[in-house]
């Protein structure tokens, strides 16, 4: 049984107070505002109080100013996907499954860029959002395709969904056998939920629309998937012996939970930790719901409840 502490997430709306242009820098002072999508003031007994719509919960405006001055310490990241067409992306990359899958592709040296961006960080122990793709029935598979046939489909599959992955700024961690454990890592722990659910979507898409599309094509079944994503912090450690294998990994509870929640989820499912959603921009939020998770679920909460897990809400877009 495992306990999980939450981070939660404030979200504001930019205004503009002031602009300045000087020698080609541009300079803006802006205000914070809750975002009116999420919050409104609520006057309780005289005392004025923030409620948040999506969590339920009530910040007493002594608690908000409070958290709004901490922020002012905080540098601020950005860091957007690199794709700014899902659906132009996704039709681009048809010619590159065809060639895997025909085996016309070129070949490409061995690289390992989790392994060197592990290496370069100077903390052994970080906030990361992890997520597990499964292709869902993949023994069923094995069994009815050659296994040339069957190595064919895993490897082009795993190949298009881990070249998704560093357009969000995450890292591919390691292979399972017929799935992959990416990581999307801190700075701005924040920021990569919101991305590192954009990207399990855009992953979804790509296998749905363009890589099933060109399965068919070309005589294989089509194909399933689950994704499970969950956030928290994590140790980076190097694992293993220099007479066999080493290498940097990352270990934690946030590991094993993404894994177990992609395994509660049916093909096709995203579903997300707790973690995970307390943290996402509102826009996200509005389209995750609750899953309740099975009877023997045991992970449970800071507070000692059965630890929420939720499932994306998808539509005609993303079927």
């Amino acid at each position: 049984m495992s306990k999980k502490s939450k981070r939660l997430r404030l979200d504001f709306i930019q205004e503009i107070i002031s602009k300045k242009e000087d020698e080609g820098a541009v300079t803006y002072r802006v205000t914070l505002i809750p975002n009116p999508e999420r919050y409104e003031w609520k006057e309780i007994a005289g005392k004025k109080y923030l409620f948040d719509k999506l969590d339920q919960i009530l910040l007493s405006e002594e608690v908000f100013r409070d958290l709004a001055k901490q922020m002012k310490a905080l540098p601020i990241y950005f860091q957007k996907s690199q794709i700014d067409d899902t659906e132009q992306y996704i039709k681009s990359m048809e010619p590159s499954i065809l060639a895997r899958l025909t085996g016309n592709d070129k070949l490409t040296s061995l690289e390992d860029k989790s392994e060197a961006f592990l290496e370069s960080l100077a903390k052994d122990k970080l906030g990361f959002v992890i997520m597990c793709v499964d292709i869902a029935g993949s023994t069923k598979l094995s069994l009815n395709l050659r296994p040339e046939k069957y190595a064919r489909l895993i490897s082009t599959t795993l190949y298009e969904v881990s070249e998704i992955i560093p357009l969000f700024h995450g890292h591919v961690l390691k292979y399972t056998g017929d799935g992959l454990i990416a990581y999307f890592a801190e700075p701005s722990f924040i920021l990569k939920n919101d991305l590192a659910l954009y990207c399990a979507l855009t992953i979804r898409k790509l296998v749905y629309v363009g890589l099933n599309k060109v399965l068919e094509e070309n005589g294989y079944p089509r194909i399933d998937i689950r994704i499970g994503l969950d956030s928290g912090d994590a140790y980076i450690v190097t694992i293993g012996s220099p007479k066999t294998k080493r290498h940097k990994d990352v270990i934690g509870s946030v590991v094993s939970l993404a894994a177990k929640i992609q395994g509660l989820g049916d093909p096709g499912d995203i579903l997300l930790g707790e973690v995970t959603v307390r943290n996402l921009h509102t826009k996200w939020r509005q389209i995750c719901e609750d899953s309740r998770p099975p009877e023997e679920w045991k992970y449970k909460d800071e507070n000692g409840k059965p630890y929420q897990v939720y499932k994306v809400k998808l539509g005609r877009a993303q079927s």
